[in-house]
């Protein structure tokens, strides 16, 4: 029977539950490309997210198990090494997070079960088709996505992920090491840009050229790294700050990501060295609202490799702190900007930056990154679509069955991958050790607080009797 599927229902995943700046781009850019389409957005765990994309994002598990969708788009990240538990410490409450580290390994099993509604996730941005018989001949699809971080993995885990890779219709990576680990396991695919350079081309804009404001972003982490005092003196102290206002952006407030607390910190440090120095902060949290905020700028500095990309995308001069993820990515797509710059080298980089900037060829390669990212996405959406048209139930039927077969000699390769188990045995091995050997210290810290707790009595109880004058009696 042929299912005609003028509007393809399309089940796009990703990191869509919290406030992450770059994730949330992933979809909205995503959905203009799939005008005509039914789209819902889902996450390994369900969340309101009214207040920054106007929907509620659904359960992943609960969408595969219960309704049957013509695609499974996944987009965005290095997903390839985020494991379900850390998936749920950047998508939960701190508070619940730290009673799940307290709690035993069965319990941390149960609670993550539970909140995956019991669907059979093993990675929670790449969904595994041929685990929910209703979407098992589903066209797959990952764009935009490093996965060479599966190789790292437990062995069954890896294996079934292997499964799904060599499966999937259509596979995009934005990183050279995600290529080459494709390569590795004979998976046909595209090495192409971030998605997110495709803003350019979709929402078109030029900034005023006496533009004053130099844009700052810094994730927790780097800022307390770098310190929150240096990277203003140094930002302070260059000759290319000028007269320029500086505008403080978040890339995302979600767990690991940035905070208003360090902007705040490093901003009062500004105020304390440059009083004339214009302070402003862009407050708008929806995805568009900090597009907008870091676009119509002179300079962009940060951390945050999409808060790179989005300057990229309008050729703004930009500068990126160290940090792995943005160094690699700027290393292979971005050359021309400086990147894996050290706090103290602030002054050269945003000097540099700036006369790159002046270079209609250096401007001419960041346009192109927005023109390849198009036309990636752009042919994806339109295979989507040819594929969607072309759903019979002996076709759906024919993938679902490559899947399941895929996935049953994925479970056998893992039972016989010896190498891999020794190796995370040898792992777990050194894992307990260390855990052992935290035990142990912990346990002198506290037999020492004891003592020294009794000795402190006896010598209180010692000055009370002296005090008493009962002493000697």
């Amino acid at each position: 029977m042929i299912h005609p599927a003028p509007q393809p229902r399309v089940l796009a995943v990703g990191a869509y539950e919290r406030d992450n700046f770059g994730d949330l781009l992933f979809l909205l850019v995503t959905e203009r490309y799939l005008e005509g389409s039914e789209v819902v957005s889902a996450s390994p765990f369900s969340a309101d997210m009214t207040a920054l994309l106007d929907r509620q994002v659904v359960a992943l598990g609960d969408e595969l198990q219960e309704r049957e969708y013509d695609a499974i788009w996944s987009v965005g990240g290095q997903v390839g090494g985020i494991s379900t538990e850390t998936a749920y410490r950047l998508s939960t409450p701190r508070e619940e997070f730290a009673r799940y580290r307290r709690a035993t390994p069965d319990v941390q099993e149960r609670l993550i079960s539970e909140a995956l509604n019991g669907a059979p996730i093993v990675s929670p941005y790449i969904p595994t088709p041929a685990a929910f018989p209703r979407n098992a001949g589903a066209v797959t699809v990952l764009n935009s996505v490093g996965v060479a971080g599966v190789a790292a993995r437990p062995v069954r885990i890896r294996h079934e992920l292997h499964s799904v890779l060599k499966t999937a219709d259509i596979v995009s990576v934005r990183d050279k090491e995600s290529s080459d680990f494709l390569h590795g396991l004979g998976v046909e695919h595209t090495l192409a840009p971030d998605v997110v350079h495709a803003i350019g081309v979709l929402e078109p804009f030029e900034p005023a050229p006496d533009n004053d404001v130099v844009v700052l972003q810094v994730s927790s982490g780097i800022a307390a790294q770098l310190g929150h005092e240096t990277i203003a003196e140094q930002l302070v102290g260059s000759r290319h700050l000028g007269g320029s206002r500086v505008r403080f952006v978040q890339a995302g407030l979600a767990a690991g990501h940035d905070s208003m607390a360090d902007a705040e910190r490093i901003a009062e440090r500004i105020r304390q060295l440059s009083p004339s120095t214009e302070v402003e902060f862009s407050t708008g949290r929806r995805p568009m609202d900090v597009v907008e905020a870091i676009r119509d700028s002179r300079l962009v500095i940060g951390t945050s490799l999409h808060v790179r990309i989005i300057a990229a995308s309008y050729a703004r001069p930009r500068v990126t702190f160290t940090r792995r993820k943005p160094t690699r990515y700027a290393r292979h797509w971005d050359p021309h900007m400086p990147f894996n710059v050290a706090v103290t080298d602030l002054e050269e980089a945003m000097g540099a930056a700036t006369e790159a900037g002046r270079r209609p060829e250096v401007v001419e390669a960041a346009r192109e990154l927005s023109r390849l990212a198009d036309q990636n996405v752009r042919s994806i959406a339109d295979r989507v679509r040819e594929l969607s048209a072309q759903r019979t139930d002996a076709v759906r039927e024919e993938r679902a069955e490559t899947r399941r077969a895929a996935l049953a000699d994925a479970a056998v390769r893992a039972d016989q991958d010896v190498d891999g188990i020794r190796t995370e045995l040898a792992k777990t091995r050194v894992e307990l050790r260390a855990t052992q050997t935290e035990l142990a210290r912990t346990k002198e810290q506290l037999a020492q607080a004891r003592a020294d707790a009794q000795a402190r009595g006896r010598g209180l109880g010692a000055r009370l009797l002296r005090r008493s004058g009962l002493a000697g009696r």
